[in-house]
């Protein structure tokens, strides 16, 4: 076990977080572009696709990207090993951008997003795993330590967004594209480099058997707990792809003045906003969750969960009130202003901020010892589920936006109430099975 001193994490948190700086470099690169670049006219260098038709492969891709991890995750625990796991994705993901380099026929654009999805699926699941390694269960570090690791992820699409939307101008979208190749190069490097730094898992056949033995009635019921949140969590998740990928994107740039002092503000920047807010939202969070340990009133990662609804609530009333423009200004083809843009992506990031890392802590602690990885996939999952439903309502959102955003809003706010009321039974059947999980290990 890595050193426990309560004032430092350990090294390989920091490796781990850096070999996710470069993957989500590479992977964002990706997102941050595939819309834009499939519903551009051919005469731009694009695909000619329509916007829905560009909305249903985005979708399709983050359904594939991370449902394929459930997979994945099965054989890394089974028998590959996260290290080797993580190894194989890297590799894999790498061939998919090089095929990208020839998107401009359908042929390899496929072959490419298929590559990285699949090498998504052996890459994303095992490294929240490896955090969770580093920590004792009771550590107070480890949620702490999830939120540095999220913004070592969020540093990574910051960058993806500003050297996308850079590239883009520049050299066109080929290159653009392609060139999230090279971060997951750098990824892979950092990862073998900072190998001794990383309590890697024991997860061959027959280390499994020696794992933990059934579970009990309480833990099952822990589990079921845990299974309902990923549920809330889902419904989060389709306001994400929703409000900040693919069909932002196609806003932004169709309905949005994003030109500053004669400068056209690339898309991909103001995806790169989001990274930013995570960024610096982080040292607040993990300094007031410090704190409250510190006078033993930690919140409890579902009350912290379901703070995150609200904000992600208030973010929506907002951005549904922006929409009214569609309705009251029917003349201007551009309603939105860039600022208005930047300052709901702000609200609706700490949100993010807040309930990425809280999800990976919880699975890290409630899930069983031979089935972390597939949970961390079954997460993921939620991620493509809801990707490919809100690319779905993305798609009439671009027609009527004040009428969808509303009917999302009213169901979110309700969603986010009814989490509240049921919280207190839910903490309490995770404390109790997590207590009794523990002290049968000593």
């Amino acid at each position: 076990m890595q050193n426990s001193n309560k004032n430092f994490h350990p090294i390989g948190m920091y490796i781990l977080a850096l070999t996710e700086v470069f993957e989500r470099l590479s992977f964002f690169t990706l997102i941050f572009l595939l819309v834009l670049y499939v519903s551009s006219p051919t005469s731009e260098n694009g695909l000619g696709w329509s916007k829905a038709d560009a909305l249903t492969l985005s979708g399709l891709f983050m359904l594939a990207a991370y449902i394929f991890p459930i997979i994945g995750s099965l054989l890394a625990d089974k028998y590959l090993g996260h290290y080797r796991s993580i190894l194989l994705g890297g590799g894999v993901i790498l061939l998919g951008h090089i095929f990208m380099f020839f998107s401009e026929n359908i042929t390899f654009l496929y072959l490419a997003l298929f590559f990285i999805a699949l090498g998504t699926a052996f890459f994303k699941p095992c490294i929240p795993v490896l955090i969770g390694n580093l920590y004792k269960w009771n550590d107070p570090r480890r949620e702490s330590g999830y939120c540095w690791y999220y913004c070592g992820i969020n540093i990574g699409i910051m960058f993806a967004g500003i050297t996308s939307g850079l590239l883009l101008q520049k050299f066109g979208y080929h290159v653009a594209l392609s060139s999230a190749g090279f971060g997951m190069v750098l990824g892979i490097l950092v990862f073998i480099l900072g190998r001794k730094h990383l309590v890697l898992s024991q997860t061959h056949e027959a280390d499994l058997r020696k794992g933990s033995g059934d579970l009990s009635l309480l833990q099952l019921k822990a589990l079921s707990i845990l299974l309902l949140s990923l549920c809330f969590f889902c419904l989060w998740a389709i306001i994400y792809n929703l409000c900040t990928t693919g069909t932002l994107s196609l806003f932004i740039e169709h309905n949005t003045h994003k030109v500053v002092f004669n400068y056209d503000i690339p898309v991909a920047f103001f995806s790169a906003l989001q990274g930013l807010t995570i960024i610096v939202a982080t040292p607040f969070i993990t300094s007031f969750l410090a704190k409250r340990s510190a006078k033993n009133k930690y919140p409890h990662f579902f009350s912290q969960m379901n703070f995150a609804l609200l904000v992600c609530t208030v973010s929506l009333i907002y951005f549904t009130i922006l929409t009214l423009k569609f309705n009251k200004i029917l003349y201007l083809p551009k309603p939105f202003y860039s600022y208005e843009i930047a300052f709901f992506l702000f609200i609706f990031t700490l949100s993010e901020a807040i309930i990425n890392p809280i999800m990976m802590s919880a699975i890290s602690l409630i899930a069983p010892e031979k089935l972390k990885s597939f949970f961390q996939s079954i997460y993921l999952a939620c991620y493509g589920i809801a990707a490919f439903i809100a690319a779905k309502i993305g798609a009439y959102a671009l027609e009527n936006p004040f009428k969808i955003y509303l009917w999302v809003t009213v169901f979110v706010l309700f969603s986010t109430l009814f989490y509240f009321l049921i919280k207190r039974k839910m903490i309490h059947i995770v404390d109790k099975a997590m207590l009794e999980k523990n002290s049968c290990q000593f």
